[in-house]
């Protein structure tokens, strides 16, 4: 009787595990149901129109681009250039070292090109091919406008050799123990070939006055300078000499005649004023040509000094023989376009007081 009872028992508790597993099974299948019933019947809730969600704002400043914006890019350039180049100064105080003089004959060139209304005073006399063609085209046009064809280029390239034996002459005439009218050799433009003296042949002396005051007037239109000015004899260290010119590109001639200063103002003030890392100087001599012009220190801890040149641009890079260069950028034309035909100052007219011994 006993093992009866106890397979009841038994049998009754199987039957009570299969009941709570079916009921078990049946809830899980109604839940997955219920969840897919309602998944299926899910909508996505639209945004609410009062509520606007946008992104971050970008507050870096956008950089304007333009057909007038420069890009600049760093170019390698030997430092020892500082030492060349139209625009480098020479005076009483800072010397020139003297290297790659390319030189042209004056009279062979005149000959060459059938040159009409001035000559060289000889065989010997040698320019830097920019300073005879821009020369000898002003010279070529005051001698059709005047009427007047003696001019002559008494002087211009000279070695270091001849300036110390012109410096020693020039001592042995006056008793002087150094010349207040020539140069020291290694100090004088005329070793650099972009300096020439002028005289006539009627004469063999130049005064620059009277019909001749035409070429003060408009030597800057083709790049050239009178060099020492009566009124600036303080600044340059020099007497007023006439007949001494200088040749330093275009725009620049245009500017220091404007503003009447002299190779060694113009140098400081691109230097102290102009530098790249600020304003540049901007300069418009006639309606088709533009530049700027602005200075670069030299590195001179390195062979190589990075100067920062425009990209797509006409440039040129200048020495100024003392610390650094001077890049002209053409922004309109490119500074060899025909001369203008007025300046833009005054000539000297003040009458000369010295003879024509230069330094």
């Amino acid at each position: 009787m006993a093992k009866k009872t106890k397979n009841k028992s038994k049998s009754i508790r199987q039957t009570r595990i299969v009941t709570e597993i079916c009921i078990a099974t049946v809830a899980i299948v109604s839940a997955v149901y219920v969840l897919k019933v309602t998944y299926d019947h899910t909508e996505a809730v639209p945004a609410s129109p009062f509520i606007e969600i946008s992104a971050p704002e970008d507050t870096t400043e956008p950089v304007p681009e333009g057909p007038d914006k420069i890009i600049y890019e760093s170019v390698e350039y030997p430092t020892a250039k500082k030492f060349e180049g139209e625009l480098i100064l020479v005076n009483n105080d800072t010397e020139y070292y003297g290297f790659n003089e390319e030189l042209v004959s004056v009279t062979a060139k005149i000959n060459e090109e059938q040159r009409k209304g001035f000559a060289g005073s000889d065989d010997s006399v040698q320019l830097r091919p920019a300073f005879y063609n821009a020369l000898a085209d002003m010279l070529e046009r005051f001698s059709t406008e005047k009427q007047i064809d003696d001019v002559v280029i008494l002087d211009g390239y000279r070695t270091t050799e001849e300036q110390q034996a012109l410096y020693d002459a020039d001592l042995a005439e006056t008793g002087l123990e150094t010349s207040e009218r020539v140069a020291k050799a290694g100090f004088s433009e005329h070793q650099t070939g972009y300096a020439c003296d002028l005289t006539t042949a009627t004469t063999w002396d130049y005064d620059g006055q009277g019909d001749y005051a035409w070429i003060d007037e408009h030597c800057w239109e083709y790049g050239i300078i009178l060099r020492y000015p009566k009124d600036k004899t303080a600044v340059t260290q020099i007497q007023y000499e006439p007949w001494h010119y200088r040749y330093v590109g275009i725009p620049h001639a245009y500017y220091m005649s404007q503003n009447n200063l002299t190779l060694e103002e113009y140098t400081e003030l691109l230097r102290t004023t102009f530098p790249y890392e600020s304003q540049h100087l901007e300069i418009q001599y006639d309606a088709d040509n533009k530049c700027e012009v602005y200075f670069v220190k030299s590195d001179d801890s390195n062979e190589n000094t990075y100067i920062p040149v425009p990209s797509g641009k006409k440039y040129t890079i200048s020495g100024n023989n003392s610390d650094g260069f001077i890049v002209t950028v053409y922004l309109e034309g490119d500074g060899q376009s025909p001369a203008p035909t007025s300046a833009p100052t005054e000539p000297e007219t003040s009458e000369s007081e010295t003879t024509n011994i230069e330094e």
